[in-house]
């Protein structure tokens, strides 16, 4: 008889308590719980081992023949961005930032305006995109709005003004317009107040043009010679025309806004005999775009 069990002979059961308190006993129960405690350790300790599933050749086939027979039934399925692109556009679609990164404090009217103006008026404008391209006033002008604050303010403010005057009582919104309109201006003058005195990067520039361009639409010809002719200087400031950014957009953003402005109201050109591309004729104006878009 080995040492891992012991018998005891008891006639009574009184009589195994007896003997549950000899030495003997209490020190063989001892080592058989212990014995079952590091069992059940060790078999703890032991990693698990996963052997990844092994395919021959046969199965990789008729795995393959499987998927396709089920691929020849399976309804096409919409692809993410055509099902996003179904989203009404008053709630947004793909062109609201559901992460709210606007560079000014969120307010419960910026999705709306945003999807306007992308909508409706960042549209391609064939003297602004130049041959070869499509959309840079979405894909290249846009998210240089989305860095300055001066900026996005003004675009706020053209989207609002446009909106409005496509609604059928807008007079409720002209309160709201004419203090966005302040703030824009206030944004723009706070701006200029931290750049160097030698230097307007080309968000502030922007800012300056797209002033320009409300008060040639919505607003008056003196506030609109004031703009330009601050925006003359800032682009003196930074070398001429042809050292404003955007791969040359910006240039002639600057130049389509003098351009039709002028053309709208008789009056002369604050950048004259400049052109969209240098060496190259300018086009006739566009007051339609113009007026309706960029």
């Amino acid at each position: 008889m080995g040492t891992d069990f012991v018998f005891i002979n008891v006639k009574k059961p009184k009589d195994a308590l007896h003997l549950a308190k000899e030495p003997e006993i209490r020190a063989h129960v001892t080592r058989h719980q212990w014995k079952q405690s590091e069992a059940r350790a060790s078999a703890l300790r032991k990693p698990k081992l996963e052997l990844a599933p092994v395919f021959d050749d046969r199965s990789h086939k008729s795995a393959a023949a499987d998927f396709t027979r089920e691929s020849q039934y399976r309804e096409p399925v919409e692809s993410l961005l055509e099902i996003l692109a179904a989203i009404p556009p008053q709630l947004g679609g793909l062109r609201v930032d559901s992460f709210q990164s606007y560079p000014i404090p969120f307010r419960s009217c910026i999705p709306l305006l945003v999807d306007h103006y992308l909508v409706s008026m960042a549209v391609d404008i064939p003297e602004l995109d130049q041959p070869g391209n499509r959309g840079l006033l979405r894909t290249s002008w846009f998210p240089l709005v989305m860095t300055e604050p001066s900026l996005f303010l003004v675009i706020l403010l053209l989207a609002a003004s446009h909106y409005a005057s496509l609604q059928s009582d807008p007079h409720e919104m002209k309160l709201n317009l004419l203090g966005l309109r302040c703030e824009a201006v206030q944004a723009i003058n706070s701006a200029l107040e931290v750049q160097q005195s030698q230097y307007v990067n080309d968000a502030l520039v922007g800012a300056i043009a797209k002033m320009a361009s409300y008060e040639a639409m919505f607003g008056s010809m003196d506030a609109y010679n004031v703009h330009m002719n601050g925006l003359l200087r800032a682009v003196s400031l930074r070398g001429g025309l042809s050292s404003l950014g955007l791969g040359g957009l910006l240039r002639r953003i600057v130049v389509w806004i003098d351009r039709n402005s002028a053309f709208l109201h008789g009056s002369a050109l604050h950048f004259p005999g400049a052109s969209f591309v240098p060496g190259q004729p300018l086009p006739d104006p566009n007051p339609g775009h113009f007026l309706g878009s960029s």
